[in-house]
C-alpha cells in the first residue's frame, strides 16, 4: 500500500535551478547597467552579493525583515562595499534582475523525468517561500506548472517555512493530512525542519553533501532521480 498521497515540493534549487537562472539574469543586468564602472568583473560583484543575499534570506525566513527590506538591502549592499551609495540604481538593478529571472527555463538535472514518474501516483503541490510575482511565471517558462495541483506560497499568509502555520495552511488548502504527506526540499533549516516540527516526513535533496545538521531527515538524496527509489 502506498505510504504517501501528497507531495509538497520546494521550487527553487529543488526543481527549478534558481541559482543558474539568477546568475544569468544578474549577469545580463550587470552588463545592461554598466556595473563594470564599479566592479573588477561580474564575478567580483557576485562574490559580494551572493553570501550577503543568503544571510538576508535566512533572516527573512525567520520573519525578522520584510520583503521590501530584503530587496533594498541585498541590491544596495554590493554598491556600498565599493563606495557607491545610489539607492535608485540599486532599485533599478532589482527590477531588471527580478524581471529577467522568470524568463529562464532552468531546471535541476532529472527534474522532468522525476515529475513524469511522480505525477500519476501523487497529488503534487509546490510549497515555497519565494515571491508570488516570480514563482508561477518561472514554472510556466520551465514547463512544469502542469505537474502540480496548486502553488502554495508563504506570502499567501505572511509566514515562511519553517513556521508550522504555513504547513497548516497547506494542509487546509489541499485537504491533506500530515501523516499521508511528504515534504521534498533542498533547504534543511526551512524545508526539513519545518516538516519535522509539523510531524511530516521529508526528503532532503542535498546535492552538495552538506553535513552537521541537528537531526536526520526521513530520507536524503544527492540527485533527484534517487527519489524514484523511495517513492
Amino acid at each position: 500500500m502506498q505510504r504517501y498521497k501528497n507531495l509538497f515540493i520546494d521550487l527553487d534549487d529543488t526543481i527549478y535551478d534558481f541559482s543558474a537562472a539568477s546568475r544569468e539574469a544578474f549577469m545580463e543586468t550587470y552588463e545592461l547597467l554598466h556595473y563594470d564602472r564599479f566592479f573588477d568583473s561580474f564575478d567580483h560583484y557576485y562574490s559580494i552579493y551572493e553570501p550577503y543575499n543568503l544571510e538576508l534570506w535566512h533572516i527573512y525566513g525567520k520573519g525578522k525583515i520584510s520583503k521590501k527590506e530584503l530587496n533594498r538591502r541585498r541590491y544596495s549592499y554590493p554598491l556600498e562595499v565599493v563606495g557607491v551609495h545610489d539607492q535608485e540604481l540599486a532599485d533599478t538593478f532589482c527590477r531588471e534582475a527580478l524581471g529577467r529571472i522568470p524568463t529562464k527555463d532552468k531546471l535541476i538535472d532529472g527534474a522532468i523525468e522525476l515529475l513524469e514518474y511522480l505525477r500519476p501516483k501523487y497529488n503534487m503541490y509546490i510549497l515555497s517561500n519565494g515571491f508570488k510575482e516570480l514563482q508561477s511565471r518561472k514554472m510556466q517558462t520551465a514547463g512544469i506548472d502542469k505537474y502540480f495541483n496548486a502553488l502554495i506560497l508563504s506570502e499567501d499568509i505572511g509566514v515562511n517555512k519553517p513556521d508550522c502555520r504555513l504547513y497548516e495552511h497547506a494542509m487546509r488548502k489541499t485537504a491533506s493530512e500530515p501523516h499521508e504527506s511528504l515534504m521534498i526540499g533542498d533547504m534543511f533549516d526551512t524545508d526539513i525542519v519545518g516538516a519535522a516540527n509539523f510531524g511530516m516526513d521529508s526528503i532532503y535533496y542535498n546535492p552538495k553533501g552538506k553535513s552537521g545538521h541537528p537531526f536526520a531527515p526521513t530520507y536524503e538524496v544527492t540527485h533527484l532521480l534517487e527519489i524514484k527509489k523511495i517513492l
